[in-house]
């Protein structure tokens, strides 16, 4: 009976040349995956496991021969060889850059990745920015650059870690009044007249392994366990403002509510945008005078009202297609398979550096590139925010709103 199930995934073309080792190795990966999955017991194993002997060029399927081990090559050569072959097209489509763009990063990273051989520190960032864009299993990602698993995943967690050491330098607030009024200028022209916009924050789920310890807070209300990012982007989708790591279940109000944005929005002495400034927020957000949400309303909104939340849906969707790009290019963060909430952090944040490092050498367009509809995004609009301010506080808030809808 097992052999159908070996037929199944390896075929008569598994002999020919023309066969690729990687696309004979992932079936046999597979078909193993498999026999563990359903539980067969390791004498019924040694029956069908078949036996992969090295060839020069390819790998010969023998019958079934239980007293040999199956044993696979590293690929040596893929970085020195493989590589070094690609068109620009297959470049970007593997590594999500051109291959400039790859050699920049690469310098900037040099000094913070552990090697005095260039062509270990290259070799060490390939497969690292491979990993994050696939969502390809270690062993297979380790093979395919000729090292072992456990190799493959430290190689994978120091350039990770250096990465979000470049935090700083790629994700960080306008630094001046001119770049704010040029983000409030393109939101602007795109909206038809909705002014004072610099910004859109939003929440968005990342899966993640069910954490030891700790697992209650980081199941969500869609049911699956997650870590929380929560950004703020500007007119690029690039990110200028991002919270890594709060658990699943915590809520889009009360996250915002414990993040330095919140804080610094909201500082009376020293605020962070003047007072004719903005950013976007959903329903889930509260209303605040930097921050202005939607009306809320079951039916009753007046024409003016409708009007503001079509307009203001349509420039808050820049935060929903930087989400749907930043998981669309690093395809890792569908699923995050690590044993630490901590690393699951890590890799957010790399993700997010590296997608600002994309918008900034103009190699990723937010608006233009086609994305799929992401269905873990927050968007809890259900949720009353228990963000309380004065009722000065709120009136004022209330009355730039009801200005901005009239101004449309």
């Amino acid at each position: 009976m097992y052999k159908n199930i070996i037929n199944e995934f390896i075929d008569d073309d598994t002999t020919s040349e023309s066969s690729s080792d990687d696309s004979i190795v992932e079936k046999m990966e597979t078909f193993v995956e498999i026999i563990f999955l359903q539980n067969i017991k390791q004498a019924e194993i040694a029956n069908v496991l078949l036996t992969a002997v090295e060839d020069s060029n390819y790998i010969h399927i023998h019958g079934l021969k239980s007293d040999k081990k199956i044993k696979l090559n590293y690929n040596k050569d893929f970085v020195e060889k493989v590589i070094p072959n690609y068109s620009n097209v297959q470049f970007f489509s593997h590594f999500r850059m051109s291959n400039t763009s790859f050699m920049e990063l690469e310098e900037i990273l040099r000094p913070h990745i552990k090697s005095n051989d260039i062509n270990s520190i290259r070799k060490k960032i390939l497969l690292s920015i491979w990993a994050l864009a696939t969502p390809e299993s270690f062993r297979s990602v380790s093979d395919r650059f000729g090292l072992s698993k456990s190799t493959g995943w430290k190689v994978f967690e120091e350039v990770i870690l250096a990465i979000n050491k470049l935090i700083s330098h790629f994700i960080k607030w306008p630094n001046n009044h001119h770049e704010l009024m040029e983000s409030e200028r393109v939101f602007h022209s795109r909206c038809n007249g909705f002014g004072g916009v610099i910004g859109a924050i939003d929440g968005c789920h990342i899966p993640i392994k069910q954490p030891p310890g700790n697992a209650h807070d980081y199941y969500n209300r869609k049911d699956f366990h997650s870590v929380v990012l929560q950004g703020t982007c500007d007119h690029t989708g690039k990110f200028i403002d991002c919270l890594i790591g709060r658990p699943g279940r915590a809520h889009d109000a009360a996250i915002f509510k414990s993040s330095a944005v919140y804080k610094k929005l909201t500082d009376v002495d020293n605020p962070l945008l003047p007072p004719n400034l903005h950013i976007l927020g959903d329903s889930a957000y509260p209303l605040l005078f930097n921050l202005m949400t939607p009306f809320k309303g079951n039916g009753n909104l007046t024409s003016k009202q409708i009007q503001y939340n079509v307009k203001h849906a349509s420039i808050r969707s820049v935060i929903e297609r930087a989400y749907g790009l930043l998981k669309g290019k690093w395809r890792r963060l569908k699923y995050l398979d690590v044993n630490s909430v901590h690393m699951a952090n890590s890799v957010i944040a790399a993700a997010c550096i590296l997608h600002n490092f994309l918008i900034v050498h103009k190699e990723m367009d937010v608006l233009s590139e086609s994305i799929s509809n992401d269905s873990n995004n927050s968007d809890i609009n259900e949720y009353i925010s228990d963000i309380h301010h004065n009722e000065h506080e709120i009136e004022d808030a209330r009355n730039k709103r009801d200005l901005i809808m009239n101004q449309l």
